[in-house]
């Protein structure tokens, strides 16, 4: 079992391929602070087929089971 399938699992949430792989954009960017946005244009950049809805659902996900946090920098991101 992958180390994403296995942080996801433990948090409870199913396994999905977008969740792996807004997962591992996450958890590999060299960039700390990512918004929604920002993860689309990655998921398309690496030709992934993931809706923006499904990253906001996604992060959201994420964020209510204590992947990720959010911050809140002022400029509406």
């Amino acid at each position: 079992m992958s180390s994403e399938n296995a942080e996801l699992r433990k948090v409870g949430l199913k396994v999905t391929l977008p969740r792996v792989k807004i997962f591992n954009i996450l958890e590999n960017s060299e960039e700390h602070h990512l918004s929604a946005e920002d993860v689309y244009k990655k998921l398309l950049e690496q030709g992934d087929d993931v809706g923006l809805a499904t990253v906001y659902r996604t992060v959201r996900l994420f964020e209510d089971a204590g992947i990720i946090e959010r911050h809140d920098f002022r400029d509406g991101r």
